[in-house]
């Protein structure tokens, strides 16, 4: 029986003649990792027993057996992230699977001119990531007593008799909430519009919540930058200074990478 073919990635083929794959465990923790020539590219796969992993059979896992499909989803994510330490990838998604050889070479025939081109642009770049956090009581502090919309707002209600200001100042927490969901966005796109004269190309993409962060701040900001190499320390060395000018304003800035160019490299 023909063995279906689950696909990590491609990479040149250059570029695995003068660094070798790797011995490494395939998908189904029995056989292991290869390549497949793709005109100037390389393919990296692994073989799979359909009866095994069938689509039927990969629907069933992932609907019912939570730790299979976390241990596959590490394993996949492991190995794209070994690749691309070692080599220019375009990484694939988790569970991309063929039925065989030839349904690999027929999806990749129309799309190869594009595909080495995108690896053309790959080459000697990174993906980095860069979340921002808030700690929302600690900025508000800090709105309540600078912010000059918060302080003529004071200053409007001293003027008011006794009876008015208890109802007005009701409005002041109301108008801090604002002033605050204002303050985060000016900052974080002033960061962002800063960070990104580093960057070949950048994306901003949605906030997660605390369930998926398992902080207590609050994400505020979530944004991916293409950087040639020689710029990465450059963008380091400005969000240092950045975080330490806002350290005391509830702002906490986490940038992670190189991660495989994912969002910089999709072929739909």
């Amino acid at each position: 029986m023909e063995q279906l073919i689950y696909l990590y990635g491609f990479i040149p083929e250059n570029e695995t003649k003068s660094n070798p794959l790797p011995k490494m465990k395939g998908f189904d923790d029995k056989g292991s990792i290869y390549t497949v020539p793709v005109d100037s590219m390389e393919a990296v796969v692994c073989g799979l027993d359909e009866r095994e992993f069938s689509e039927k059979a990969l629907q069933e896992k992932t609907e019912n057996d939570m730790e299979w499909l976390q241990q596959k989803a590490l394993h996949h994510h492991h190995t794209i992230m070994d690749l691309n330490n070692k080599y220019t990838l375009i990484p694939l998604q988790f569970c991309t699977i063929y039925k065989n050889k030839d349904r690999l070479y027929q999806t990749v025939e129309p799309k190869k001119e594009k595909m080495k081109n995108v690896l053309e642009n790959l080459k000697e770049k990174e993906e980095w990531n860069l979340k921002i956090y808030c700690d929302n009581e600690q900025l508000k502090d800090d709105i309540s007593q600078y912010s000059p919309a918060i302080e003529a707002k004071k200053q409007e209600i001293d003027q008011l008799s006794p009876g008015r200001r208890f109802f007005e100042m009701k409005k002041i927490d109301r108008l801090i909430d604002d002033e605050l969901e204002k303050e985060k966005s000016q900052i974080c796109e002033e960061i962002h519009e800063q960070l990104n004269q580093f960057a070949i190309e950048a994306t901003v993409k949605k906030n997660w919540n605390k369930e998926m962060t398992g902080r207590q701040e609050h994400m505020c900001w979530n944004s991916v930058y293409f950087l040639s190499k020689q710029m990465v320390e450059l963008l380091k060395d400005k969000m240092l200074q950045i975080e330490k000018s806002l350290e005391k304003r509830g702002f906490t800035l986490e940038l992670s990478g190189p991660w495989p160019a994912y969002h910089f490299s999709d072929l739909k």
